[in-house]
């Protein structure tokens, strides 16, 4: 059965599938993990994932083989497909897209560069799939919003380095330009001019949330680090083996958005 919004990731390390699974579904996907090629077709098969992310080397059958399969198969045949490999050549890149892979992905992985690989390969998919362009993680942070000679302290359930949705019960109109206030590290709190560019007022159902959407203007390069840091950080900073860093341990790069 399809779900939308959906990546289907197969490689044989159950490690780097428990925790590369847990930040894609952080990231805002839905999940499906395969331990190798014979268990990746049957689930694509089953689930129809919206993406399928294969590793190289995969035992019963390989990245190789598993997208020959997909290629083949009339239900599957469109459905994108990203190579993931830990070394290879030019050679290994041209076969792979000989059978119709749209991308790579190199071990240790980047998440940033996950994130855009993804969304790109995604950008005509016709099971119409919308991503943001940046990562936006959940969180609940305070801020201080300043309009005219106004303060309302309010909470940022969401943030990405262009801009954050604040619950409110209040929420301006759209087009309205305010200051936002807000700590983030040991730094001076961030300060940023801001607009609303939509907003979700009370209604019937609690989903979307009350509040407002809004986009961050002007923002400073050593403010859009500080915000790619914290957010890159909060999404994965809990993600720990047995007390060991993880990035070493599975393959995922400890230089997470560079």
């Amino acid at each position: 059965m399809e779900k939308a919004n959906s990546i289907l990731l197969a490689d044989d390390s159950h490690t780097f599938l428990m925790y590369v699974g847990i930040l894609v579904k952080r990231l805002g996907y839905n999940i499906y993990l395969a331990r190798d090629g014979v268990e990746a077709i049957k689930l694509a098969k089953e689930k129809k994932p919206s993406i399928i992310v294969l590793d190289y080397m995969m035992p019963k059958i390989d990245g190789s083989s598993c997208l020959s399969i997909i290629r083949s198969d009339p239900e599957l045949r469109n459905t994108p497909v990203l190579i993931l490999t830990s070394s290879g050549g030019e050679s290994t890149r041209d076969e792979f897209e000989r059978l119709g892979c749209c991308g790579f992905l190199n071990k240790p992985i980047n998440i940033s560069e996950f994130y855009r690989v993804i969304n790109e390969c995604l950008k005509h998919d016709n099971k119409g799939m919308n991503k943001r362009k940046n990562i936006r993680a959940p969180l609940s942070l305070r801020v201080f919003i300043e309009y005219r000679n106004e303060t309302r302290e309010l909470t940022a359930s969401a943030m990405s380095v262009e801009g954050m949705y604040l619950r409110t019960v209040a929420p301006f109109e759209v087009g309205t330009e305010l200051n936002v206030v807000f700590n983030i590290d040991y730094e001076d709190p961030v300060e940023l001019r801001s607009k609303v560019i939509y907003n979700n007022r009370l209604s019937t159902e609690i989903e979307p949330e009350p509040g407002m959407g809004i986009k961050f203007l002007d923002i400073p390069e050593d403010v859009r680090y500080r915000l790619s840091y914290f957010i890159v950080n909060h999404i994965t900073s809990d993600l720990t083996l047995e007390g060991q860093d993880i990035y070493k341990d599975i393959g995922i790069e400890d230089s997470l958005f560079f």
